[in-house]
């Protein structure tokens, strides 16, 4: 069986979910990979074949869109496998006008109709009518599908009325990711107590609110190191992030990331509300935290609290709140007894449920209900 991964919104070197979905299918089928990059090229990483196309910018994105519906109208697949709404889109009406079109998966791991129209930082009352459209579209597309796979309740919820199958497998990491990871030598120079927001950082994620709460523990005596390990934006209004408390990493390979974790006592998950994508997320860097044995500092939303509370593996708080948000890491650095349990809680969390080594099974599960579909007319 031959399957198309496409992403018009990803690139090939930065999505590790992408790559992960990737590398499990390739054991068991062909597997491509469409997606944008830097440059126009074909390559062969971890022995799947990647095409990318070169995405210029967001008013050029129609250009992307249209390579990537000649490519996948010139190459043969059994499953086009989609990972944002506008590969789908391009995926559904490539794969219409073939006399045998492929099957389509739709891998909704956000709520993209909330998620793209908050790009646009429009007035609210034309976000929301964007909003309302983009969710239209979606569902007119979804129609369209074979399988759906997505990363939460609420969005399973919102595609089981299409009747086909569908799972959850949700974006977490692999155990052996972090036992198994290389060694690097990082934050050598840190001697206070390590708190670490990882990921790509800007104010919806909550880095302005992580950032505050570190200037109120330094006004209390609490002393913290503060690392932001990923890309950060929306920091420039704060003038002392050079002081040697508050570390901005830039861009961390995942393969380096285990060991910022290791040094680390908590991680934060300071998600924000304000769309309905991020009030159900279940981040990802949450579940890195997990497999590290890392207590979190986590917003109090729906999709944080429904596993933060079930596994009592960290302390909620309101996200706007930067008050509530520096006594809860106060409370877990001073806790020494609460802070090992709460990490011990994650990890058993993590190793019973919460890894891709687990979740690939159902990824696998899927493709086997969907196979039987293969030579029915299109």
């Amino acid at each position: 069986m031959r399957v198309c991964l496409v992403g018009a919104s990803h690139y090939v070197d930065d999505d590790r979910m992408f790559h992960r979905e990737a590398l499990s299918l390739s054991k068991r089928y062909t597997v491509e990979v469409v997606v944008a990059g830097q440059f126009r090229r074909q390559m062969t990483k971890d022995g799947i074949r990647v095409t990318s196309y070169r995405k210029r910018s967001k008013a050029r994105h129609a250009r992307l869109l249209l390579e990537i519906f000649l490519h996948l109208r010139s190459v043969r697949y059994d499953v086009i496998h989609c990972f944002d709404l506008d590969s789908l889109i391009v995926a559904v009406i490539a794969s219409r006008l073939l006399s045998e079109g492929p099957l389509i998966v739709y891998d909704a791991h956000e709520h993209f109709p909330s998620l793209i129209a908050g790009y646009f930082r429009l007035p609210k009352a034309l976000s929301v009518a964007l909003e309302y459209f983009l969710d239209a579209i979606e569902r007119l597309f979804a129609f369209f599908c074979d399988a759906f796979i997505t990363v939460n309740d609420a969005l399973s919820k919102r595609f089981s009325a299409f009747n086909k199958p569908i799972v959850i497998a949700r974006n977490v990491s692999s155990l052996s990711w972090f036992d198994k990871a290389p060694i690097f030598n990082v934050l050598e120079d840190v001697n206070n107590p390590i708190v670490i927001c990882a990921g790509n950082l800007d104010e919806k994620k909550g880095v302005n609110e992580a950032i505050k709460a570190k200037l109120i523990l330094d006004k209390q005596g609490i002393k913290t190191c503060l690392v932001l390990a990923g890309n950060t934006r929306g920091t420039s209004s704060f003038h002392d992030l050079t002081d040697q408390d508050i570390k901005l990493t830039g861009w961390v390979d995942y393969r380096v990331l285990p060991n910022f974790l290791k040094k680390a006592k908590l991680g934060l998950v300071l998600t924000q509300p304000v769309s309905l994508n991020y009030l159900n997320a279940q981040p990802n860097k949450l579940f890195a935290y997990m497999v590290a044995r890392l207590p979190v500092v986590a917003s109090d939303l729906p999709g944080l609290r429904a596993i933060v509370s079930r596994e009592k593996c960290g302390i909620l708080v309101d996200p706007s709140d930067v008050g509530q948000i520096a006594e809860a890491v106060a409370k877990l650095l001073k806790e020494e007894e609460l802070r090992t349990l709460m990490g011990k809680n994650a990890r058993m969390a993590a190793e019973r449920e919460y890894n891709w080594e687990t979740e690939c099974k159902k990824l696998f599960g899927l493709y086997d209900r969907i196979q039987a579909n293969f030579s029915r007319p299109r």
